[in-house]
């Protein structure tokens, strides 16, 4: 076994992750960038039947609803993971476990909670993003990612020498 470390996550940081994963991610920004596209279409569309129906209050109206619109895009994104978080919550069917074990072999890694235990091999491994040296995540897939906060590691040199290796383990390796 090359790393072992305890994991703590909060709902703070499994907020973080979402948050991150909605606006900040490669995954994420894809669907923003599509709503953005499918808004402009729709205030076009209607900005330009508004200016054959010589409207022009409607085509200043659709103006300012489509700037606020792209402006305030990501707060809304992050209000409304917010609001799904607290529903999850609220249900008991939070994606995370507070508390797990996490091992990094040479040729796979190993996830152990509470209620399971998953292995995979380095090949499952999408991309890592690492955030301000605060956070790493180990994304699997477009939606799941296992989140190591910089409170499992013991040391700065233990980080600096788990993101090298880790690094060597996945081609794509993102620092935001």
């Amino acid at each position: 076994m090359r790393f072992r470390f305890n994991i703590k996550i909060d709902d703070k940081d499994y907020l973080n992750y979402n948050i991150f994963w909605m606006i900040k991610s490669p995954y994420g920004k894809n669907q923003v960038i599509s709503c953005r596209i499918v808004i402009t279409v729709i205030c076009s569309i209607f900005a330009f039947i508004s200016l054959y129906t010589k409207d022009f209050s409607r085509i200043i109206l659709t103006l300012v609803i489509f700037v606020l619109f792209q402006i305030l895009l990501p707060k809304f994104l992050s209000l409304t993971v917010k609001i799904d978080i607290k529903n999850l919550k609220k249900k008991g069917k939070m994606g995370y476990s507070p508390t797990s074990v996490m091992e990094f072999y040479e040729d796979s890694f190993v996830e152990i909670t509470p209620e399971n235990r998953i292995e995979q091999q380095y090949s499952s491994i999408e991309r890592i993003s690492i955030i301000d040296d605060k956070m790493i995540y180990i994304h699997v897939n477009n939606i799941a990612a296992y989140i190591l906060p910089l409170s499992c590691f013991e040391s700065k040199d233990l980080y600096d020498s788990f993101v090298d290796f880790i690094k060597t383990k996945c081609p794509v390796a993102d620092i935001y």
